[in-house]
């Protein structure tokens, strides 16, 4: 191969390369999915949720109760990770309105 054909199959490879660093911590979209799945899925159905005497009834006691639950399981998930999945139930089955999720986060 010419040098310039290196070049090229070069700069094509940089370009396809991720722009952050290794060092920098890129939160998935799904993250808060993943974690629900993981751990909590087994014990909470959907059921649980939709019952009457269910626990959340609005953002505040969506959070609360992602990071009580999460405490007594001992996850130790960072409050970035207990948001993931507050937006997660929110976004899946609450529907609380988004106006309450930017005034308390």
């Amino acid at each position: 191969m010419k040098s310039g054909t290196w070049i090229t199959i070069t700069g094509v490879l940089l370009a396809l390369l991720p722009a952050s660093s290794p060092a920098q911590s890129v939160v998935p979209a799904n993250r808060g999915r993943l974690l629900y799945d993981n751990h909590c899925i087994a014990c909470h159905d959907r059921q649980v949720h939709w019952r009457e005497a269910r626990a959340v009834t609005d953002w505040a006691t969506l959070v609360a109760q992602v990071r009580r639950w999460q405490a007594i399981e001992k996850l130790q998930w960072t409050d970035s990770d207990i948001l993931q999945v507050a937006r997660h139930l929110n976004g899946t089955i609450y529907g609380f309105p988004a106006q309450a999720l930017a005034r308390r986060e």
